[in-house]
């Protein structure tokens, strides 16, 4: 069955949030902590299990020290270049 798109989405944000996290070299425990956010909602969005609240990926890119705007630039990219 194909994924939906909720779930095509939660994937690829999943996806860019992780790639950043490890770009910084931070683990998912230690972002949680700089972020405020629970690591059980770190872990469920990058595995692709959560959609996140404009305030929660703000306070996720502020922990990784990266602009939000750059984040979300990145899924609108890969969202637009999915195959269909």
């Amino acid at each position: 069955m194909a994924k939906s798109p909720s779930e095509l989405y939660a994937e690829i944000l999943g996806d860019v949030f992780k790639e950043a996290r490890e770009r910084t070299g931070m683990s998912q425990k230690k972002l949680s902590e700089k972020s405020g956010v629970g690591r059980t909602g770190v872990v469920n969005l990058e595995a692709g299990k959560r959609n996140i609240s404009i305030l929660i990926g703000q306070m996720l890119a502020d922990g990784m020290g990266v602009a939000y705007s750059d984040l979300i630039e990145e899924v609108e990219k890969r969202w637009k270049n999915r195959k269909r």
